[in-house]
Protein backbone atom coordinates (compact mmCIF):
# COMPACT_ATOMS: atom_id res chain seq x y z
CA UNK A 1 0.00 0.00 0.00
CA UNK A 2 1.40 3.44 -0.69
CA UNK A 3 1.70 5.64 1.65
CA UNK A 4 0.83 9.50 2.18
CA UNK A 5 2.37 11.45 4.38
CA UNK A 6 1.22 14.48 6.72
CA UNK A 7 3.71 16.28 9.22
CA UNK A 8 2.56 18.44 12.32
CA UNK A 9 4.77 20.07 15.09
CA UNK A 10 4.42 19.27 18.04
CA UNK A 11 5.51 21.78 20.32
CA UNK A 12 9.19 21.58 18.98
CA UNK A 13 9.11 18.01 18.09
CA UNK A 14 8.33 16.93 14.05
CA UNK A 15 5.70 14.47 13.66
CA UNK A 16 5.09 12.49 10.56
CA UNK A 17 2.38 10.41 10.20
CA UNK A 18 1.82 7.82 7.57
CA UNK A 19 -1.65 7.66 6.12
CA UNK A 20 -2.74 9.17 8.95
CA UNK A 21 -1.69 9.78 12.40
CA UNK A 22 -0.51 6.45 14.27
CA UNK A 23 3.23 6.73 12.67
CA UNK A 24 4.60 4.09 14.85
CA UNK A 25 1.61 1.23 14.53
CA UNK A 26 1.29 1.34 11.35
CA UNK A 27 5.12 1.75 9.99
CA UNK A 28 6.53 -0.75 12.42
CA UNK A 29 4.42 -4.12 11.53
CA UNK A 30 6.22 -6.17 9.98
CA UNK A 31 3.69 -8.53 9.59
CA UNK A 32 1.24 -6.28 7.55
CA UNK A 33 -2.13 -6.45 9.85
CA UNK A 34 -4.24 -3.69 8.21
CA UNK A 35 -6.72 -3.94 11.02
CA UNK A 36 -6.86 -4.83 14.52
CA UNK A 37 -10.40 -5.60 13.99
CA UNK A 38 -12.02 -8.88 12.89
CA UNK A 39 -15.23 -10.05 10.92
CA UNK A 40 -17.91 -10.56 12.82
CA UNK A 41 -21.79 -10.28 12.72
CA UNK A 42 -24.25 -8.77 14.41
CA UNK A 43 -28.36 -10.46 15.12
CA UNK A 44 -29.37 -12.16 12.18
CA UNK A 45 -26.00 -10.85 10.33
CA UNK A 46 -26.92 -6.95 10.68
CA UNK A 47 -23.91 -4.48 10.71
CA UNK A 48 -24.12 -1.43 12.38
CA UNK A 49 -21.55 1.39 11.90
CA UNK A 50 -20.50 3.19 15.58
CA UNK A 51 -21.17 6.30 14.07
CA UNK A 52 -24.91 5.45 14.36
CA UNK A 53 -24.35 4.70 18.26
CA UNK A 54 -25.74 8.35 19.88
CA UNK A 55 -27.49 9.27 22.74
CA UNK A 56 -31.08 9.72 22.79
CA UNK A 57 -32.37 11.52 25.74
CA UNK A 58 -35.98 12.55 26.33
CA UNK A 59 -36.89 15.80 24.97
CA UNK A 60 -37.47 17.34 28.13
CA UNK A 61 -33.60 16.63 29.49
CA UNK A 62 -32.00 19.37 30.26
CA UNK A 63 -28.73 20.07 28.38
CA UNK A 64 -25.69 21.93 29.65
CA UNK A 65 -23.46 23.28 27.56
CA UNK A 66 -19.86 24.20 26.94
CA UNK A 67 -16.84 25.33 24.77
CA UNK A 68 -13.36 23.91 24.92
CA UNK A 69 -10.96 25.54 21.92
CA UNK A 70 -7.52 24.37 21.78
CA UNK A 71 -4.68 27.15 21.34
CA UNK A 72 -1.59 27.15 21.70
CA UNK A 73 -0.47 29.47 24.91
CA UNK A 74 2.90 29.45 26.95
CA UNK A 75 2.49 28.46 30.75
CA UNK A 76 4.40 29.88 33.47
CA UNK A 77 4.53 26.76 35.73
CA UNK A 78 6.56 28.40 38.30
CA UNK A 79 9.67 27.46 40.02
CA UNK A 80 11.08 29.41 36.67
CA UNK A 81 9.58 26.81 34.66
CA UNK A 82 7.82 27.76 31.35
CA UNK A 83 6.56 25.63 28.48
CA UNK A 84 5.16 26.03 25.20
CA UNK A 85 1.78 24.15 25.96
CA UNK A 86 -2.07 22.96 24.19
CA UNK A 87 -4.63 23.98 26.22
CA UNK A 88 -8.13 24.25 26.38
CA UNK A 89 -9.23 27.49 26.79
CA UNK A 90 -5.49 28.86 27.48
CA UNK A 91 -5.18 26.74 30.54
CA UNK A 92 -3.68 23.55 31.22
CA UNK A 93 -5.85 21.98 32.93
CA UNK A 94 -8.49 22.93 30.69
CA UNK A 95 -11.81 24.13 32.99
CA UNK A 96 -13.68 21.48 35.31
CA UNK A 97 -16.59 21.04 33.25
CA UNK A 98 -19.66 20.43 36.41
CA UNK A 99 -22.43 18.81 35.15
CA UNK A 100 -25.48 17.48 37.17
CA UNK A 101 -26.04 13.73 36.41
CA UNK A 102 -28.49 12.72 34.26
CA UNK A 103 -28.02 15.92 32.30
CA UNK A 104 -27.29 16.05 28.15
CA UNK A 105 -23.99 17.11 27.75
CA UNK A 106 -22.63 19.05 24.99
CA UNK A 107 -19.46 20.02 24.51
CA UNK A 108 -18.39 22.04 21.40
CA UNK A 109 -14.42 21.44 20.19
CA UNK A 110 -12.87 24.29 18.53
CA UNK A 111 -9.74 23.25 16.94
CA UNK A 112 -7.09 26.56 16.57
CA UNK A 113 -4.15 24.53 17.22
CA UNK A 114 -1.83 23.54 13.86
CA UNK A 115 -2.35 19.49 14.90
CA UNK A 116 -5.40 17.59 14.87
CA UNK A 117 -7.15 16.48 18.24
CA UNK A 118 -9.94 14.37 19.57
CA UNK A 119 -11.65 14.90 22.86
CA UNK A 120 -11.98 12.00 24.80
CA UNK A 121 -14.11 11.28 28.19
CA UNK A 122 -12.25 9.40 30.41
CA UNK A 123 -14.38 7.17 32.93
CA UNK A 124 -18.14 8.06 31.46
CA UNK A 125 -19.60 5.52 29.42
CA UNK A 126 -20.48 7.62 26.78
CA UNK A 127 -21.76 6.13 23.19
CA UNK A 128 -20.02 4.24 20.62
CA UNK A 129 -19.97 7.25 18.66
CA UNK A 130 -18.82 10.07 21.27
CA UNK A 131 -15.34 8.30 22.44
CA UNK A 132 -13.20 10.02 20.94
CA UNK A 133 -10.52 8.01 19.26
CA UNK A 134 -9.26 8.98 16.06
CA UNK A 135 -9.78 6.51 13.47
CA UNK A 136 -12.18 4.00 15.15
CA UNK A 137 -14.84 6.27 16.44
CA UNK A 138 -14.61 9.58 14.38
CA UNK A 139 -12.36 11.72 11.89
CA UNK A 140 -9.79 13.46 13.93
CA UNK A 141 -10.48 16.91 14.11
CA UNK A 142 -8.22 18.93 11.97
CA UNK A 143 -6.41 22.32 12.68
CA UNK A 144 -9.36 25.15 12.33
CA UNK A 145 -12.33 22.57 12.36
CA UNK A 146 -15.54 22.09 15.12
CA UNK A 147 -16.47 19.43 16.35
CA UNK A 148 -19.58 18.88 18.80
CA UNK A 149 -19.96 15.83 21.37
CA UNK A 150 -23.12 14.76 23.06
CA UNK A 151 -23.98 12.25 25.47
CA UNK A 152 -25.81 11.42 28.43
CA UNK A 153 -23.94 12.16 32.36
CA UNK A 154 -25.34 8.88 33.94
CA UNK A 155 -23.48 8.24 36.46
CA UNK A 156 -22.34 10.82 39.20
CA UNK A 157 -18.00 11.12 39.92
CA UNK A 158 -14.67 12.10 39.04
CA UNK A 159 -13.90 11.95 35.70
CA UNK A 160 -11.37 14.00 33.53
CA UNK A 161 -10.80 13.90 29.30
CA UNK A 162 -8.15 14.45 27.31
CA UNK A 163 -7.19 14.54 23.13
CA UNK A 164 -6.75 11.20 21.95
CA UNK A 165 -4.66 12.04 18.66
CA UNK A 166 -0.63 11.19 19.73
CA UNK A 167 -1.78 11.45 22.85
CA UNK A 168 1.71 11.29 24.37
CA UNK A 169 2.35 14.42 22.64
CA UNK A 170 -0.83 15.85 23.04
CA UNK A 171 -1.64 15.23 26.88
CA UNK A 172 2.16 15.66 27.79
CA UNK A 173 1.82 19.07 26.43
CA UNK A 174 -1.27 20.06 28.56
CA UNK A 175 -4.96 19.17 26.46
CA UNK A 176 -6.82 17.90 29.24
CA UNK A 177 -8.97 18.94 32.17
CA UNK A 178 -11.45 17.89 34.89
CA UNK A 179 -15.32 16.50 34.61
CA UNK A 180 -17.02 16.18 37.88
CA UNK A 181 -20.84 14.76 37.34
CA UNK A 182 -23.27 15.63 40.51
CA UNK A 183 -24.94 13.18 41.98
CA UNK A 184 -29.10 13.49 42.01
CA UNK A 185 -29.08 11.71 46.11
CA UNK A 186 -25.85 13.40 47.17
CA UNK A 187 -25.00 11.85 50.74
CA UNK A 188 -25.06 13.36 53.47
CA UNK A 189 -23.33 15.30 55.01
CA UNK A 190 -22.51 17.52 52.10
CA UNK A 191 -18.70 18.89 51.96
CA UNK A 192 -18.46 22.60 52.75
CA UNK A 193 -15.39 22.55 50.17
CA UNK A 194 -15.15 20.43 46.92
CA UNK A 195 -11.95 20.81 45.01
CA UNK A 196 -10.82 19.17 41.55
CA UNK A 197 -6.78 18.77 41.44
CA UNK A 198 -4.91 17.25 38.62
CA UNK A 199 -2.03 16.39 38.41
CA UNK A 200 0.59 16.55 35.73
CA UNK A 201 3.86 16.21 34.72
CA UNK A 202 5.91 18.25 32.20
CA UNK A 203 8.79 18.42 30.22
CA UNK A 204 10.03 22.27 29.95
CA UNK A 205 13.20 21.67 28.41
CA UNK A 206 14.29 23.26 24.57
CA UNK A 207 13.68 20.96 22.19
CA UNK A 208 9.67 20.45 23.26
CA UNK A 209 7.71 18.20 25.19
CA UNK A 210 8.62 14.84 25.52
CA UNK A 211 12.37 16.15 25.46
CA UNK A 212 13.20 15.11 21.24
CA UNK A 213 10.56 12.16 20.74
CA UNK A 214 9.32 11.84 17.32
CA UNK A 215 6.22 9.79 16.07
CA UNK A 216 5.06 7.34 18.54
CA UNK A 217 7.77 5.15 19.81
CA UNK A 218 7.13 6.33 23.34
CA UNK A 219 10.77 5.56 23.86
CA UNK A 220 12.84 9.15 24.18
CA UNK A 221 13.01 10.28 27.87
CA UNK A 222 13.00 7.34 29.91
CA UNK A 223 15.32 5.91 31.83
CA UNK A 224 16.89 3.16 29.22
CA UNK A 225 19.64 2.52 31.71
CA UNK A 226 17.20 0.90 34.18
CA UNK A 227 15.72 -0.59 31.30
CA UNK A 228 14.65 -4.61 32.82
CA UNK A 229 13.66 -7.53 29.93
CA UNK A 230 13.79 -9.97 32.55
CA UNK A 231 10.43 -11.29 33.65
CA UNK A 232 9.19 -10.97 37.62
CA UNK A 233 7.66 -13.93 40.06
CA UNK A 234 4.03 -14.03 40.12
CA UNK A 235 2.55 -12.85 43.13
CA UNK A 236 0.26 -15.43 44.72
CA UNK A 237 -0.20 -14.13 48.16
CA UNK A 238 -2.33 -10.09 48.11
CA UNK A 239 -0.95 -7.02 48.06
CA UNK A 240 2.54 -6.76 49.20
CA UNK A 241 4.70 -3.44 48.58
CA UNK A 242 8.14 -4.74 46.96
CA UNK A 243 11.34 -3.37 45.71
CA UNK A 244 10.18 -3.48 42.48
CA UNK A 245 7.13 -1.47 43.11
CA UNK A 246 9.81 1.50 43.98
CA UNK A 247 12.00 1.18 41.44
CA UNK A 248 9.20 1.10 38.64
CA UNK A 249 7.50 4.14 40.67
CA UNK A 250 10.83 5.93 39.05
CA UNK A 251 10.83 4.53 35.51
CA UNK A 252 9.80 8.12 33.33
CA UNK A 253 11.41 10.33 36.58
CA UNK A 254 14.16 11.62 34.03
CA UNK A 255 11.85 12.34 31.59
CA UNK A 256 10.27 15.33 33.15
CA UNK A 257 11.45 18.31 35.22
CA UNK A 258 8.58 19.83 36.45
CA UNK A 259 5.50 18.40 38.30
CA UNK A 260 1.80 20.37 38.72
CA UNK A 261 -0.93 20.58 40.87
CA UNK A 262 -3.17 21.83 38.77
CA UNK A 263 -1.30 24.24 36.39
CA UNK A 264 1.38 25.34 39.80
CA UNK A 265 4.93 23.71 40.08
CA UNK A 266 5.81 25.44 43.08
CA UNK A 267 4.62 23.44 45.39
CA UNK A 268 2.26 26.37 47.10
CA UNK A 269 -1.46 26.16 46.18
CA UNK A 270 -4.12 26.81 48.30
CA UNK A 271 -6.99 25.76 48.35
CA UNK A 272 -9.23 27.13 51.12
CA UNK A 273 -10.77 25.78 53.95
CA UNK A 274 -12.07 26.86 57.02
CA UNK A 275 -11.69 25.16 60.98
CA UNK A 276 -13.97 22.37 61.65
CA UNK A 277 -15.22 22.15 57.16
CA UNK A 278 -15.43 18.79 55.93
CA UNK A 279 -13.23 18.94 52.32
CA UNK A 280 -13.82 16.76 49.27
CA UNK A 281 -10.58 16.54 47.41
CA UNK A 282 -10.91 15.07 44.05
CA UNK A 283 -7.17 13.80 42.70
CA UNK A 284 -7.03 12.94 38.98
CA UNK A 285 -3.54 11.47 38.02
CA UNK A 286 -3.53 13.20 34.28
CA UNK A 287 0.34 12.14 33.70
CA UNK A 288 2.13 9.08 33.01
CA UNK A 289 3.39 8.23 36.29
CA UNK A 290 2.49 6.80 39.31
CA UNK A 291 2.53 9.26 42.35
CA UNK A 292 2.31 8.56 46.33
CA UNK A 293 0.14 11.27 47.24
CA UNK A 294 -1.38 11.62 51.05
CA UNK A 295 -2.32 13.81 53.45
CA UNK A 296 -0.52 15.16 56.57
CA UNK A 297 -2.28 17.25 59.80
CA UNK A 298 -5.39 14.97 59.84
CA UNK A 299 -6.94 11.87 58.73
CA UNK A 300 -8.95 10.83 55.52
CA UNK A 301 -11.72 8.77 54.06
CA UNK A 302 -10.99 7.28 50.60
CA UNK A 303 -14.46 7.68 49.28
CA UNK A 304 -14.81 6.97 46.04
CA UNK A 305 -12.43 5.28 43.03
CA UNK A 306 -12.28 6.36 39.58
CA UNK A 307 -15.13 7.95 40.34
CA UNK A 308 -17.46 5.00 41.68
CA UNK A 309 -18.23 5.02 45.50
CA UNK A 310 -17.08 2.78 48.35
CA UNK A 311 -18.66 1.22 50.33
CA UNK A 312 -18.46 2.27 54.15
CA UNK A 313 -14.93 3.69 54.01
CA UNK A 314 -12.99 3.86 57.59
CA UNK A 315 -10.62 7.03 58.24
CA UNK A 316 -6.52 6.55 57.90
CA UNK A 317 -3.62 7.95 58.40
CA UNK A 318 -0.02 8.17 57.19
CA UNK A 319 -1.09 5.88 54.32
CA UNK A 320 0.29 6.49 50.64
CA UNK A 321 -2.38 6.76 47.94
CA UNK A 322 -0.56 5.14 44.87
CA UNK A 323 -2.33 6.89 42.18
CA UNK A 324 -1.96 5.48 39.03
CA UNK A 325 -2.17 7.29 35.61
CA UNK A 326 -5.62 8.16 34.64
CA UNK A 327 -6.72 6.87 37.85
CA UNK A 328 -8.81 9.79 40.55
CA UNK A 329 -9.24 9.04 44.29
CA UNK A 330 -12.17 11.32 46.00
CA UNK A 331 -10.95 11.76 49.98
CA UNK A 332 -12.86 13.48 52.55
CA UNK A 333 -11.36 15.15 55.77
CA UNK A 334 -12.08 17.37 58.63
CA UNK A 335 -10.19 20.59 58.74
CA UNK A 336 -8.64 20.52 61.92
CA UNK A 337 -9.78 23.06 64.75
CA UNK A 338 -6.52 25.21 64.15
CA UNK A 339 -3.89 24.35 61.41
CA UNK A 340 -3.45 23.72 58.18
CA UNK A 341 -3.99 19.84 56.14
CA UNK A 342 -1.27 19.54 53.53
CA UNK A 343 -1.37 17.51 50.56
CA UNK A 344 2.33 15.86 49.91
CA UNK A 345 3.84 13.41 47.52
CA UNK A 346 6.07 10.56 49.01
CA UNK A 347 7.64 10.11 45.41
CA UNK A 348 11.52 8.84 44.82
CA UNK A 349 12.51 12.20 43.07
CA UNK A 350 12.90 14.89 45.36
CA UNK A 351 11.69 17.35 42.59
CA UNK A 352 8.10 15.34 42.64
CA UNK A 353 8.56 15.72 46.58
CA UNK A 354 8.48 19.99 46.41
CA UNK A 355 6.13 20.55 43.38
CA UNK A 356 3.63 18.03 44.05
CA UNK A 357 2.36 19.86 47.30
CA UNK A 358 -0.93 22.10 48.21
CA UNK A 359 -2.18 23.47 51.74
CA UNK A 360 -5.90 23.66 52.46
CA UNK A 361 -6.81 25.68 54.89
CA UNK A 362 -6.44 29.79 55.14
CA UNK A 363 -2.92 30.47 54.15
CA UNK A 364 -0.30 28.92 52.01
CA UNK A 365 2.99 27.39 52.93
CA UNK A 366 5.14 24.46 51.74
CA UNK A 367 5.54 21.97 54.50
CA UNK A 368 9.23 20.93 54.96
CA UNK A 369 11.09 18.32 52.58
CA UNK A 370 11.86 16.21 55.72
CA UNK A 371 8.19 15.31 56.36
CA UNK A 372 7.80 14.01 52.60
CA UNK A 373 10.79 11.89 53.13
CA UNK A 374 9.83 10.66 56.51
CA UNK A 375 6.47 9.41 54.78
CA UNK A 376 8.34 6.86 51.84
CA UNK A 377 8.29 4.44 54.00
CA UNK A 378 4.65 4.40 55.07
CA UNK A 379 1.96 1.68 53.53
CA UNK A 380 0.46 1.89 50.49
CA UNK A 381 -3.50 1.73 50.48
CA UNK A 382 -4.92 -1.13 49.75
CA UNK A 383 -8.16 -1.10 48.09
CA UNK A 384 -8.84 -4.54 47.87
CA UNK A 385 -9.20 -4.86 51.79
CA UNK A 386 -11.17 -1.25 52.48
CA UNK A 387 -14.23 -0.31 53.71
CA UNK A 388 -17.39 -3.26 54.24
CA UNK A 389 -18.58 -5.55 51.47
CA UNK A 390 -21.92 -5.08 52.96
CA UNK A 391 -23.69 -2.50 50.83
CA UNK A 392 -26.94 -1.47 49.21
CA UNK A 393 -25.10 -1.91 45.79
CA UNK A 394 -24.49 -6.06 45.70
CA UNK A 395 -21.37 -7.30 43.81
CA UNK A 396 -22.35 -7.78 40.73
CA UNK A 397 -20.14 -10.76 40.12
CA UNK A 398 -18.29 -13.25 41.83
CA UNK A 399 -14.78 -14.95 40.75
CA UNK A 400 -16.40 -18.31 39.89
CA UNK A 401 -19.49 -17.78 38.43
CA UNK A 402 -19.65 -18.32 34.43
CA UNK A 403 -19.22 -16.14 32.12
CA UNK A 404 -20.02 -16.00 28.71
CA UNK A 405 -16.80 -14.70 27.37
CA UNK A 406 -13.34 -15.29 28.93
CA UNK A 407 -10.05 -13.30 28.18
CA UNK A 408 -6.21 -13.22 29.38
CA UNK A 409 -4.10 -10.35 29.06
CA UNK A 410 -0.44 -11.36 29.46
CA UNK A 411 1.44 -7.84 29.67
CA UNK A 412 4.96 -8.47 28.60
CA UNK A 413 8.11 -6.39 27.03
CA UNK A 414 10.07 -7.21 24.30
CA UNK A 415 12.16 -5.90 21.69
CA UNK A 416 11.73 -5.57 17.91
CA UNK A 417 13.55 -4.29 14.93
CA UNK A 418 11.90 -0.86 15.68
CA UNK A 419 12.95 -1.23 19.77
CA UNK A 420 11.43 -1.89 23.06
CA UNK A 421 7.67 -2.64 22.62
CA UNK A 422 5.10 -3.71 25.35
CA UNK A 423 2.71 -6.63 24.43
CA UNK A 424 -0.11 -8.08 24.99
CA UNK A 425 -0.11 -11.92 24.74
CA UNK A 426 2.95 -11.45 22.83
CA UNK A 427 1.80 -9.00 20.54
CA UNK A 428 2.12 -5.41 19.76
CA UNK A 429 -0.29 -3.15 18.51
CA UNK A 430 -1.83 -3.35 15.50
CA UNK A 431 -1.20 -7.31 16.02
CA UNK A 432 -2.98 -7.93 18.69
CA UNK A 433 -6.24 -9.67 18.84
CA UNK A 434 -9.37 -8.19 19.57
CA UNK A 435 -11.71 -9.27 22.77
CA UNK A 436 -15.03 -9.64 20.85
CA UNK A 437 -18.65 -9.83 22.74
CA UNK A 438 -21.72 -10.09 21.66
CA UNK A 439 -24.16 -7.34 23.61
CA UNK A 440 -25.02 -8.52 27.03
CA UNK A 441 -22.38 -11.21 27.26
CA UNK A 442 -20.88 -11.00 31.24
CA UNK A 443 -16.94 -10.85 30.59
CA UNK A 444 -14.26 -11.50 32.84
CA UNK A 445 -10.62 -10.60 32.27
CA UNK A 446 -7.62 -11.89 33.87
CA UNK A 447 -4.55 -9.27 33.26
CA UNK A 448 -0.90 -10.52 34.70
CA UNK A 449 2.05 -8.23 34.23
CA UNK A 450 4.71 -10.03 33.23
CA UNK A 451 7.02 -7.23 33.36
CA UNK A 452 9.02 -4.66 36.26
CA UNK A 453 6.99 -1.55 34.80
CA UNK A 454 3.88 -0.48 36.09
CA UNK A 455 0.82 -1.34 33.37
CA UNK A 456 -2.10 0.87 34.57
CA UNK A 457 -4.59 -0.73 32.07
CA UNK A 458 -7.81 1.38 31.28
CA UNK A 459 -11.03 -0.08 29.07
CA UNK A 460 -12.62 2.55 27.30
CA UNK A 461 -17.13 2.49 27.18
CA UNK A 462 -17.25 0.40 30.34
CA UNK A 463 -16.57 0.25 34.38
CA UNK A 464 -15.62 -3.41 35.76
CA UNK A 465 -15.63 -4.53 38.80
CA UNK A 466 -12.32 -5.90 40.56
CA UNK A 467 -12.79 -9.45 41.45
CA UNK A 468 -9.39 -10.26 42.67
CA UNK A 469 -5.92 -8.83 43.31
CA UNK A 470 -2.48 -11.50 43.00
CA UNK A 471 -5.27 -14.26 42.99
CA UNK A 472 -6.91 -13.00 46.28
CA UNK A 473 -10.47 -12.51 45.95
CA UNK A 474 -11.18 -8.46 47.90
CA UNK A 475 -12.54 -8.41 51.07
CA UNK A 476 -13.33 -4.64 51.78
CA UNK A 477 -15.94 -2.96 49.54
CA UNK A 478 -17.06 -3.83 45.89
CA UNK A 479 -14.43 -1.79 43.84
CA UNK A 480 -15.14 -0.16 40.46
CA UNK A 481 -12.56 1.09 38.08
CA UNK A 482 -12.43 2.17 34.35
CA UNK A 483 -8.49 1.96 35.23
CA UNK A 484 -6.76 -0.73 37.03
CA UNK A 485 -2.70 0.08 38.03
CA UNK A 486 -0.93 -3.62 37.68
CA UNK A 487 2.37 -3.22 39.71
CA UNK A 488 5.20 -5.92 38.27
CA UNK A 489 4.48 -9.74 38.79
CA UNK A 490 0.76 -8.56 39.95
CA UNK A 491 -1.97 -10.40 38.33
CA UNK A 492 -6.09 -9.45 38.65
CA UNK A 493 -9.22 -10.66 37.65
CA UNK A 494 -11.92 -7.78 36.58
CA UNK A 495 -15.76 -8.99 34.99
CA UNK A 496 -18.29 -6.44 33.60
CA UNK A 497 -21.10 -6.81 31.45
CA UNK A 498 -21.24 -6.15 27.55
CA UNK A 499 -24.02 -3.27 27.72
CA UNK A 500 -22.98 -0.44 25.69
CA UNK A 501 -22.27 -1.85 22.11
CA UNK A 502 -19.05 -0.01 20.30
CA UNK A 503 -15.83 0.00 19.46
CA UNK A 504 -13.80 0.21 22.59
CA UNK A 505 -9.79 0.71 23.35
CA UNK A 506 -8.03 -1.21 26.08
CA UNK A 507 -4.67 0.03 26.71
CA UNK A 508 -2.06 0.88 29.09
CA UNK A 509 -2.24 4.28 29.63
CA UNK A 510 1.18 5.05 30.80
CA UNK A 511 0.84 6.71 27.27
CA UNK A 512 5.12 6.15 25.91
CA UNK A 513 3.68 2.16 26.64
CA UNK A 514 0.27 2.56 24.93
CA UNK A 515 2.39 4.35 21.83
CA UNK A 516 4.28 1.27 21.76
CA UNK A 517 2.15 -1.43 21.43
CA UNK A 518 0.17 -2.16 24.49
CA UNK A 519 -3.40 -1.77 23.10
CA UNK A 520 -6.65 -4.27 22.00
CA UNK A 521 -9.84 -3.66 21.07
CA UNK A 522 -13.12 -4.78 22.95
CA UNK A 523 -14.50 -5.34 19.79
CA UNK A 524 -18.75 -5.62 20.53
CA UNK A 525 -19.80 -8.25 16.91
CA UNK A 526 -21.78 -6.56 14.42
CA UNK A 527 -20.17 -2.68 15.13
CA UNK A 528 -17.78 -1.79 12.04
CA UNK A 529 -15.72 1.24 11.80
CA UNK A 530 -16.42 3.38 8.81
CA UNK A 531 -12.96 5.83 9.43
CA UNK A 532 -9.75 5.39 7.90
CA UNK A 533 -8.13 2.97 10.63
CA UNK A 534 -4.63 4.82 10.26
CA UNK A 535 -6.37 8.07 11.54
CA UNK A 536 -6.01 5.44 14.71
CA UNK A 537 -3.87 6.95 17.92
CA UNK A 538 -3.21 6.01 21.37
Amino acid sequence: MKLTTKTYAYVGVTLVAAAGFGLFWWTHNPTGVSTPLTKTSGTNGALKPVSALVAHPTPDTPVVRYTLVAEAKTLNLGQGKTVQAMTFNGSAPGPTLTVQQGNVVEVTVKNELSVPITVHWHGIDVPGAEDGVPGLTQSPISPGETFVYRFIAKDAGTYWYHSHVNSVQEIGAGLFGGIVVKPNHPANPLPNRDYTILLHEWSTLSQGQENGMSGMSGMSGMNMGNMNMSKPSLRTTGFQVTRMDREALSEMTSAYDAFTVNQTANGTSLFRANPGDLVRLRLVNAGNMTHLMTLVGTSFKVEALDGHDLSHPTWIQNQLLPIGAAQRYDVEFKMPASGQVQLVSADPSATERMELQATIGQSSHSSPMDTAMNLQNEPWFDFTNYGSPTTSKNSTFTLGQHYDKTFTMNLGVGMNQSGMVYTINGKAFPNTSPFVVQNGDTVKVHIENDTNYIHPMHLHGTSFQVLSRDGVPLKGSPVYLDTVEVLPGESYDIAFKATNPGLWMFHCHDLHHAAAGMDTILQYSGITDPYNIKDMSE
